[in-house]
């Protein structure tokens, strides 16, 4: 266990707050510091770290070994989320070795949502991966990496998850607020999903399982409104599975988290294809109490906003117009106008 006074502490916090004036000479001296940063956490928990090393033609950024296995590490602290091909090129290092061979792939400014669906989607799974909230765990609740790293390794084998950030949301009436890392814990014996402790002393009235970070916000702040309009004390959770097919695999987790009776929502892309989308949840999810929403070809049709012209922004601004839109809405006229949001709708309130 990581002391949280410890230098390494220190180390992370400095970097994870960035002073006012930092350039771009001081981001890249960030990432060599985290770098070394990352080799000191594996030497303090005896995971026998070896450094960045080049061989033929390729650089890999660092291993470390775990229980009679030796993991490939790749670390990265970008300003934006990486793309598929990144991970692709980290995936061709490990097959190219050992059979059995697994590499942790660390992000500090997370992953595209069609990066981790494709990879899940793979026929090998040899990669886990971690983002700016895994290591928030790690470093500032001192939970550990080797910790993290077996419940992620537990999730990749049961149920096919490589991606499960630590992270999720919790929305009641009259405000959204992240129980995040600050209420997650690491369930040792489960080896289950990182528990809020609001899971523990009473089950949500509701859980909502969508795609993406953007989707979890604006349903977040739907929710909010949904349950301010009706005075209700409703407790919802929403859970970022990254991924339409991984939300399917993040609900084969529940049993170790959630009572049996408890009521799911999943919310997916129709993608053009909303019938197809619903097939899969039906042909994959096991869950007794769940229902869907499939807004198509996603969520920015509830608000007649254009997909293309929404990709095309930064992720800062696509927000702003989404957050604009919820708080401009008529829900009323969303729900006539859509029933993929009269489901998300009913779902929220309790019918």
């Amino acid at each position: 266990m990581i002391d949280i006074e410890s230098h390494i502490y220190k180390e992370y916090h400095r970097l994870r707050n960035p002073p006012p004036d930092a350039d771009a000479a001081w981001k890249r001296q960030r990432g060599f510091d985290f770098e070394r940063l990352l080799n000191a956490m594996l030497q303090n928990e005896r995971l026998e770290p070896r450094t960045s090393y080049k061989m033929l033609g390729e650089q890999i950024d660092g291993s470390f070994f775990l229980e009679g296995s030796v993991f490939l590490l790749e670390a990265k602290w970008h300003a934006d989320p990486l793309p598929a091909s990144t991970l692709y090129q980290f995936k061709g290092k490990v097959d190219g070795k050992l059979v059995g061979t697994v590499g942790v792939f660390i992000s500090m400014s997370g992953y595209s949502e069609d990066a981790v669906d494709a990879l899940s989607l793979g026929k090998t799974l040899n990669l886990i991966l971690f983002d700016r909230r895994d290591m928030d765990a790690v470093f500032q609740l001192g939970l550990g990496f080797e910790a993290v790293l077996k419940r992620k390794l537990r999730e990749a084998a049961e149920a096919g998850i490589v991606y499960s950030p630590a992270e999720v949301e919790v929305v009641k009436r009259g405000g959204t607020k992240s129980a995040a890392l600050e209420f997650l814990r690491y369930d040792a014996v489960s080896g289950g999903l990182m528990v809020s402790k609001l899971a523990v002393q009473a089950a949500p009235d509701l859980v909502i399982v969508c795609e993406g970070d953007t989707d979890r916000e604006v349903l977040a702040a739907l929710s909010q409104r949904i349950l301010a309009d009706h005075n209700s004390q409703r407790s919802i959770q929403i859970i970022t599975a990254m991924g339409k097919h991984a939300v399917t695999k993040v609900t084969k987790t529940f049993t170790h988290v959630y009572p049996p009776d408890t009521n799911v929502l999943l919310v997916v892309d129709g993608d053009g294809d909303p019938d197809s989308s619903r097939q899969m949840l039906e042909r994959e999810v096991t869950l007794s109490n769940w229902t869907a929403s499939i807004p198509d070809p996603g969520i920015e049709a509830w608000f007649g906003l254009d997909p293309l012209r929404m990709r095309r922004q930064s992720l800062m601004g696509r927000m702003e117009q989404y957050l604009n839109a919820v708080g401009a809405a008529d829900l009323n006229q969303l729900r006539a106008s859509h029933a993929s949001f009269e489901h998300f709708y009913k779902a929220v309130i309790g019918r």
